[in-house]
């Protein structure tokens, strides 16, 4: 009698997966099913194939042209694959004696467009730009950039009459056409402002400036709008584009290097990564973060061979984090074999520390010079039987001791070792501290009893233990700011609790004893967070008026009584936060202002205000507190809410930048709340405001699942959930010079805390140390061979999909019934819901080798409290 064996569930859950995705991929076959908002509806092989193809404009740069006879400006010229609409259109030719070198970004030619006052005209205002020819697509999502310059752009015809923004006056179009070539209605609807919009007019990125004096050429993204809107989706029916670049009012356009390709924003994270699990990697190509030079890469047996750590005692000392770290991660490998400043012996392995000033220092003056003015810069070099690591301060050497330990191959017992220079591209990168709720709002919360908030509290010190752990994870990985959260002080911010001093004590301690000057622990406060979010002023009561002023000294305690645990136990930042708590004036966000009477007597408006209270904050912080950096969230910390202003917020910046000390951080999040994107045109309006370089705020690694009514794809767009990630490395789109806009320091709103945010955050260390290197889809895959493993990565990435097929259903029904009350469920959408389900319940019983309790119960949690939310929904 045969016996029947039992089936690995992880191999029942694999094929089973494969076998749905099959089935969906032969029902996509059917191109009029084919839906940009359902990126599953769309074959796999399809959407490769058109990934592959790169840019679809022909002729992209303008080089492909046969030019006629010109006195002098180039008007008489023929475009291959481009069609110049009017009169006013130029072909720039900077090798003509006619046009200079800026006349061209890339190559040899550019389009130049140049209108007056008296060309343009407020009716029947002709066309003036160059129009593709039809570019072939399918329905997704698109990338579209081009390099753009622009002089004097004046909106509208009579200045005198009409006073506004550019608005569409830098006309960028894509012309929408179905299968025969017939126009396409650009609108589409957009369910968060429930009505359409004009999804042809590409040129938002300017439509917000009220003028611009001088833009010099950069890249810049073509669109319609921001986040939350799905930037880049063309019409299910659209069969061919047409882009257009035109300008409407008086000023001079120069266009080049157009590119319009599909974008990565149509494929799940198991389409876009799975490529990684077929290829093997060296440990130096696992690297977080990737350093910046790589080279003589080569592997080293550690076999019965003694390694010993060699430096100069009046350099280190034997509990130098640099020290430890390699001690601890070798001896995994060697055991007892490590040693300390032993004396040398043959044929062992030294690893040496060295500094520019030491005797061995002129054997590696190039490496040296490379780093001399790079903060936390270092270098592997190796001759001989020696590794050197050399730096020019002690976080030099940790850095390249967490580098080394990561190249250690504990389970081979080698080392795979390479040359390394390195150093980062941001110099501060932020982890969070956990947040926690202080023993009056938990008794304020009267659902709660006496024994929950027990245990809230003991819950509190577990949490405390746990983030000590954390720091050392997030230090090995180069992490350096520790940020506290504002949220912690409760609406009684001025009077934080017993455990808050506990907190940073014990925190501030740990990392001084470990990680002096590695690790530094930032505090937030919000003096305004007694407030409910944006109110009207005119809506507050006198004794909420009273609780704060910007001039009064009690309240200037307030702020220092809150500060001091935190200082005194070694924070070395300070952001002051002003974000969404702010009164403002009117029925409309935007117009802050001041809200005390005694303020109001005092001070001629809020930037007044706000620049006298951080004037006195700084000289504060310096007679008290020696290198103490003081960041700022100013109330209109986006060009969102700038634009929101109606002018008020130039005006804001205005005064408060000209009585500032030059010294204070000016923070920003971006085009808006969660900046999905980024390019001169946005960045350029935060620096002409804060008359400085930003510092990003950045709340995108959360953006795109987020689940709130100005979210993500779960909400507004439900079927393209199935892109989301709930491991979603940092993935924004950036410019090549990026950094080169902003302040050194960036700030990542993604909790520290958890398994998950754990993995997240190794991205955020390998995207902020080094931007040019850093992809995203690389670097989760990096993250999880790190954390798991490389196999049960891939798992985690097979229950993500069934996940959030799962959400994309429970998103649909959502909207439905959001939409229309009486909507009522299909047996045929229960079903498919009901195998959703069981389906992703096979995914979590096939991530059951994974030797990580905590995470596996993360995913547990949100598994269950979206099957409860479903079940909710039907109810």
């Amino acid at each position: 009698m045969h016996t029947i064996q039992k089936l690995n569930p992880i191999i029942f859950f694999i094929v089973s997966i494969a076998l749905i995705l099959n089935v969906c991929d032969v029902h996509a076959q059917d191109e009029s099913s084919w839906s940009g908002r359902d990126p599953l509806s769309i074959p796999l092989k399809v959407r490769q194939e058109y990934y592959k193809k790169g840019n679809l404009v022909l002729n992209p740069s303008f080089e492909q042209v046969n030019i006629g006879k010109n006195d002098s400006l180039i008007f008489n010229f023929k475009l291959a694959h481009w069609e110049v609409v009017g009169k006013e259109v130029q072909l720039t030719d900077i090798k003509s004696q006619y046009y200079n070198e800026e006349d061209a970004f890339h190559g040899t030619h550019a389009i130049k467009i140049v209108r007056t006052s008296k060309d343009v005209r407020e009716m029947d205002n002709p066309k003036e730009g160059v129009l593709s020819d039809y570019i072939k697509v399918i329905p997704g999502n698109y990338n579209f950039f081009f390099d753009i310059r622009l002089q004097k752009i004046i909106p509208g015809v009579y200045p005198d009459r009409f006073q506004g923004r550019i608005g569409k006056n830098i006309d960028i179009r894509l012309e929408f056409f179905d299968k025969n070539k017939k126009p396409l209605d650009p609108g589409i609807y957009f369910d968060y402002v429930h009505k359409k919009i004009d999804n042809g007019f590409k040129g938002f990125a300017f439509s917000n400036y009220f003028y611009i004096d001088t833009f010099k050429w950069a890249r810049v993204r073509g669109r319609t709008w921001a986040y939350p809107f799905s930037e880049g989706d063309i019409p299910d029916q659209c069969s061919y584009v047409r882009i257009f670049f035109g300008l409407n009012c008086p000023g001079t356009m120069w266009i080049d290097n157009v590119d319009f390709r599909l974008s990565r924003w149509n494929f799940t994270p198991l389409e876009r990564m799975d490529s990684f699990f077929k290829k093997k990697y060296d440990l130096t190509d696992l690297l977080i973060p990737t350093p910046k030079f790589i080279s003589n890469k080569q592997h080293l047996s550690l076999k019965n061979q003694q390694i010993n750590l060699v430096y100069d005692k009046t350099m280190l000392s034997e509990n130098q984090p640099a020290v430890r770290l390699l001690k601890e991660r070798l001896s995994g490998i060697k055991g007892d074999l490590v040693k300390i400043n032993a004396p040398a012996s043959s044929g062992e392995l030294q690893i040496q520390f060295i500094k520019d000033n030491s005797s061995l220092s002129g054997n590696f003056k190039t490496e040296f010079r490379s780093i001399r003015d790079k903060a936390q810069g270092y270098f592997i070099r190796k001759e001989g039987n020696t590794i050197y690591l050399g730096a020019n301060q002690p976080v030099g050497w940790y850095y390249a001791a967490s580098t080394l330990s990561q190249l250690s191959d504990t389970g081979n017992r080698e080392l795979d070792y390479a040359d390394i220079t390195d150093y980062p591209d941001f110099t501060g990168r932020s982890a969070l501290l956990f947040g926690y709720q202080n023993k009056w709002s938990l008794e304020q919360n009267k659902s709660l009893s006496d024994s929950a908030i027990r245990a809230s509290l003991l819950a509190r010190n577990a949490a405390l233990k746990q983030q000590l752990k954390d720091i050392d994870f997030y230090a090995s990985y180069k992490l350096n700011d520790l940020y506290s959260l504002y949220f912690n002080l409760s609406k009684r911010w001025w009077l934080p609790g017993n455990f808050y001093k506990t907190y940073f004590d014990t925190i501030g301690n740990y990392c001084d004893k470990n990680y002096k000057d590695i690790m530094h622990v930032g505090v937030q406060i919000n003096p305004y967070f007694h407030f409910d979010m944006e109110q009207m002023e005119d809506t507050l009561s006198d004794s909420l008026k009273e609780i704060f002023s910007h001039g009064s000294e009690e309240s200037f305690d307030k702020i220092t009584g809150v500060l001091k645990p935190a200082l005194d136990a070694g924070a070395r930042t300070v952001m002051l936060c002003a974000d969404d708590y702010v009164p403002h004036l009117g029925i409309i966000r935007g117009e802050y202002t001041l809200f005390n009477p005694e303020d109001k007597k005092e001070f001629t408006n809020l930037a007044a205000a706000q620049a006298y209270l951080l004037n006195k904050l700084q000289a504060w912080l310096d007679k008290n507190y020696a290198r103490v950096r003081l960041e700022f969230v100013p109330p209109a910390y986006n060009n969102w809410f700038i634009d929101y202003g109606r002018g008020t917020a130039q005006t804001y910046f205005q005064d408060l930048t000209g009585h500032l000390d030059s010294s204070v951080v000016l923070v920003w999040t971006g085009e808006v709340i969660r900046s999905l994107a980024y390019d001169a045109a946005n960045m350029q309006r935060a620096t002409l405001l804060y008359k400085q370089k930003p510092m990003v705020w950045d709340n995108s690694p959360y953006a795109r699942m987020v689940e709130s009514a100005n979210g993500g794809y779960p909400i507004n767009y439900p079927l393209k959930s199935v892109m989301c990630d709930l491991f979603e490395p940092l993935d924004i789109q950036y410019p090549h010079d990026f950094t080169t806009y902003l302040n050194s320091h960036y700030y990542s709103n993604n909790s520290g805390s958890g398994e998950i945010n754990k993995i997240k955050n190794m991205t955020f260390a390998d995207f902020a140390w080094n931007t040019d290197a850093y992809n995203p889809d690389f670097s989760l895959f990096k993250a999880f061979v790190h954390t798991v493993g490389e196999k049960n990565g891939r798992l985690l990435l097979l229950f993500n999909q069934a996940y959030f097929q799962f959400v994309a259903s429970w998103g649909e029904l959502r909207m439905s019934k959001e939409n229309d009350p009486a909507y009522k469920l299909s047996r045929q959408q229960r079903q498919k819901a009901d195998n959703e389900i069981k389906e992703l319940k096979n995914a979590f019983n096939a991530i059951s080798p994974i030797k990580n309790d905590e995470l596996k119960q993360e995913l547990k949690n949100i598994m269950n409290a979206k099957i409860e939310a479903w079940n909710k929904l039907v109810k």
